[in-house]
């Protein structure tokens, strides 16, 4: 069985940890990014999917290159594709891997 990477990309420790931890339940390889990296650092990783955790820039939305899924802790309605519950990641993972 193929095992995915994955990257969490968040500056709120807290959150990035539970959305990696639920990763992690999920098989997949995980790396949690505390910051915004570097598209180099991305690329290092060569993640199938990133998670976005919100509040994120928009102009490094717009640099990435990989499919990405946003997370947030508040419902919003404007941003797809986001997450905010985990059946929602699962769901938003089923479509990218």
């Amino acid at each position: 069985m193929k095992r995915y990477r994955i990257m969490v990309i968040g500056n709120n420790v807290t959150t990035v940890q539970r959305v990696s931890n639920y990763c992690l339940k999920q098989d997949a390889e995980v790396f949690p990014y505390y910051y915004i990296p570097t598209l180099e650092e991305i690329t290092l990783f060569a993640p199938h999917v990133l998670i976005l955790c919100l509040p994120i820039s928009n102009k490094f939305q717009h640099e990435v290159p990989q499919p990405y899924i946003l997370w947030s802790e508040q419902p919003m309605n404007d941003r797809p594709p986001l997450a905010t519950t985990f059946t929602e990641l699962s769901a938003c993972l089923q479509k990218f891997l």
